[in-house]
């Protein structure tokens, strides 16, 4: 529960950072990226904040395993994505730099 905690105080560190980027002075691709990348921090620290509200103490918690989840195989030297007791092979699909308007929940 402490990792849980110190971890959501650092989420809220980075988002203000990101926060106080987009203040200032950047072109419009950077400022697309770091909305993006704000919009997913963002749904990350809910996830986390959930995960504290629920007592979430082991893996096996649903809420943990319905997020979608990147690992590298070392053995088959490939990255899989893993969500809830499927895995598929990560293709390396690239969509471009387009702007996120929400992530949506299993």
């Amino acid at each position: 529960e402490n990792a849980l905690k110190d971890y959501n105080k650092k989420q809220i560190t980075m988002l203000n950072t990101l926060i106080s980027m987009l203040i200032g002075q950047l072109s419009v691709g950077d400022r697309q990226k770091i909305m993006t990348i704000c919009t997913i921090d963002v749904h990350n620290r809910d996830v986390v904040q959930k995960m504290i509200l629920q007592k979430v103490e082991n893996a096996q918690a649903f809420i943990w395993l319905s997020q979608l989840r990147h690992r590298w195989d070392e053995e088959k030297q490939h990255c899989f994505g893993n969500i809830c007791d499927a895995q598929f092979l990560y293709a390396y699909e690239y969509l471009g730099n387009t702007p996120r308007l929400v992530i949506t929940p299993l």
